[in-house]
């Protein structure tokens, strides 16, 4: 239900409802959720004419002065999606009641036993929103057409390919040092909002990371999570048609992977090991084996059947020694089992 209010409400701010015109006020700088509830609240006015919804939006944005949207950086996901649900059907009488109905509803959650935790034990959902809120305004986003394709910017692929066999403890401990997770907004108004997008990211060079496209594009706001560490980060090279970016690092340096192996020394059949953040829980691991090698004509993808799930996106597919093999990208799709890509790692070089 939540998932189709939010759906509808956001078709409103695509559907032909202006988000500035020549005689409104400018709205570039409000938070995609103030937006969308400007427009829902002035939607009839539309039926009357611009001029009724410019009078519609100003009245609005004079309301967001006095009833701004609250905080929600210190709440979970499943306690900020809950509140948005009460309070979502408020939207259509207008940024006030909505807003006074969100922070009612904050003040009362943060009352709560639940979300006094101290700040190195938060969920890492939360960490990501508390980072993104507490840096300076965010850079204008570069659409990644206007950047270098990765290879342009990244140092000499990782070679020290190595051979032997670690138990699955020894392997993660190996390779955990290299994941991060990615958290991603437009604004600082979305970020409290608690509208992030989450992934994944793997190290290649103290201050170079691979990722998806998809996690970061548009959200010029980047923060990198692991452990009790923070990182701040921004965007310098994309394949966009081929869903890789590649991120760099701000402060102390990274560790990055030891060995990428080239997508034509993999083989099916042989075992893999997935590591990532899907729903936002750091450094998951999971198994499985390689189960097709798919080229396409912009990318190569290795199938395999380790899981991997939303948030995951970014991520390391690696083998039984530690060897990066592949960014993992897709899930199984809706009635599929076991249907899981990761985009060739050797592909970022090429």
């Amino acid at each position: 239900m939540k998932n189709t209010l939010l759906s509808a409400l956001a078709a409103l701010t695509l559907a032909g409802l202006p988000l500035a015109h020549a005689s409104e006020p400018d709205r570039s700088a409000l938070s995609y959720e103030d937006n969308v509830t400007i427009n829902t609240a002035c939607f009839d006015a539309t039926k009357q004419g611009q001029d009724a919804f410019d009078r519609c939006v100003e009245a609005q944005l004079a309301a967001l002065k006095a009833h701004p949207a609250p905080n929600r950086t210190m709440l979970d996901t499943r306690r900020a999606g809950a509140i948005q649900e009460d309070c979502v059907g408020l939207r259509r009488d207008g940024v006030a009641p909505y807003n006074d109905c969100l922070t009612r509803e904050v003040v009362a959650a943060t009352k709560a036993p639940d979300v006094t935790a101290d700040k190195d034990t938060l969920p890492s959902s939360v960490r990501l929103a508390r980072a993104l809120t507490d840096g300076d305004a965010p850079p204008r986003a570069t659409p990644v057409t206007a950047l270098s394709p990765p290879r342009k910017v990244l140092p000499r692929r990782p070679e020290r390919v190595l051979h032997t066999v670690l138990t699955t403890e020894v392997l993660y401990r190996k390779i955990e040092r290299s994941v991060f997770v990615v958290g991603a907004a437009r604004s600082p108004g979305d970020a409290r909002a608690r509208d992030i997008m989450q992934g994944s990211a793997i190290a290649v060079a103290p201050h170079l990371l691979l990722t998806n496209c998809h996690v970061v594009r548009n959200r010029p706001m980047i923060v990198l999570l692991q452990g009790h560490a923070i990182y701040h980060a921004k965007l310098v090279a994309a394949d966009n048609a081929a869903d890789r970016c590649v991120l760099q690092s701000s402060g102390p340096a990274l560790t990055p992977v030891a060995g990428v192996r080239s997508f034509a020394d993999v083989a099916v059949g042989e075992p893999v090991f997935a590591i990532g953040a899907p729903r936002a829980l750091e450094r998951t691991f999971t198994e499985g084996l390689v189960s097709g090698l798919r080229p396409e004509p912009s990318r190569n993808l290795i199938q395999t059947s380790a899981p991997i799930s939303p948030g995951s996106s970014g991520g390391g597919l690696f083998d039984e020694r530690g060897n990066l093999l592949g960014i993992t990208t897709l899930g199984s799709l809706p009635g599929s089992q076991n249907l899981n890509f990761a985009i060739a790692a050797s592909d970022f070089w090429e």
